[in-house]
């Protein structure tokens, strides 16, 4: 199985790292800003992984982030059809701010593009030399667009020309109890609202407002020296009525997300991430109707402190086709104080 296999030389590549105790003496490692890439879910206003460190009051986030995922696959079952075969690229400027204490607010405006795609080649490349199964891409023709779904009604949702534009805006609220939970440990509660800014016809947004709320907790743990720590979320989605398959769509889904971290230097995170939720469509193809399980690896590398760092990831689905086989995350994060010196 490809998944397997290749996570498989993920966990190996990690654990080629030199392996010496952690040299950091502060920070903490967040979470990363990924998300399930398949056209037909990321529509919908799914959360991603949340930090439990709010911003204290007159501090200020910007992230500028990036994912690029690549799609080839095609299924039947009972009258329903779907072909995915290309790339989309979702860029999102992402901005929070601590209004007050234990109290941070946030907007996220993305931008979508679905392309026919780049990199067909050098995935298949990559397949050859790990002795990888290539499936659907050796029948298909390179670097092309096709998002398709249709039953026996006909078509219903079709994408086969490039296609570009704002996405859905999400704003987001969290707040963190004034709990005593020690200093190595952090709650955090979240809400944020989809607002239906994006074309649903072009499979840029899903024309619903969607509502999210989770709790999300870190810890940081000594294992044998090392300080580790973990990080997870859980929560609930709840849609409103989109412009497509709305006689496909589940109204509520559920999600989660669990991290490992480790600070191996002052300027180096590494991350595993494993993100999850419950199936967004009614329907017996795994692209649309799988419980999607993603597991990311990569790390964080710091610029200047803790105030700048770049992320990078690779994304690997780990059950069904519910996720692209294909994903590329990065990510420029800065932080601002504006508080006012006596």
């Amino acid at each position: 199985m490809i998944a397997n296999l290749r996570t498989a030389f993920y966990i190996i590549l990690l654990g080629s790292l030199p392996c010496y105790p952690a040299l950091a003496e502060s920070g903490h490692v967040d979470p990363f800003h990924v998300r399930n890439m398949n056209p037909f879910t990321q529509i919908f206003g799914l959360p991603t992984a949340s930090s439990s460190h709010l911003l204290a009051r007159h501090e200020s986030y910007l992230q500028l982030n990036g994912d690029v995922a690549n799609n080839s696959i095609q299924s039947d079952s009972d009258g329903e059809r779907i072909r995915l075969d290309g790339e989309t690229y979702r860029m999102a400027l992402i901005w929070k701010r601590g209004i007050a204490e234990d109290w941070q607010i946030g907007i996220e405006l993305p931008y979508l593009i679905h392309y026919e795609g780049a990199m067909d080649g050098m995935i298949e490349n990559w397949h050859d030399i790990f002795g990888l199964s290539n499936a659907d891409r050796e029948d298909w023709p390179r670097n092309r667009l096709v998002y398709r779904y249709e039953n026996n009604e006909g078509e219903q949702v079709l994408v086969n020309r490039n296609r570009n534009g704002v996405g859905d805006l999400v704003l987001s609220l969290s707040h963190a109890p004034v709990w005593d939970l020690g200093s190595h440990r952090r709650i955090a509660l979240h809400a944020s609202l989809k607002l239906p800014t994006g074309d649903a016809d072009e499979l840029l947004g899903s024309g619903s407002v969607d509502l999210a709320l989770w709790v999300s907790g870190w810890e940081q743990r000594s294992v044998w020296r090392w300080p580790l720590e973990i990080y997870g979320q859980a929560g609930v989605l709840l849609k409103g009525e989109a412009d497509l398959l709305q006689d496909l769509q589940r109204d509520v889904v559920f999600f989660g997300a669990l991290g490992l971290g480790w600070r191996a230097y002052n300027w180096l995170d590494l991350k595993a991430q494993v993100d999850a939720h419950s199936s967004h469509y009614d329907s017996d193809l795994d692209q649309l109707g799988g419980a999607a399980l993603l597991l990311t690896v990569g790390g964080s590398i710091h610029l200047d402190g803790d105030s700048r760092r770049i992320d990078i990831s690779i994304g690997e689905n780990l059950t069904t086709d519910t996720v692209p086989d294909f994903m590329i995350n990065l990510a420029y994060v800065h932080d601002f104080d504006f508080a006012q010196n006596p």
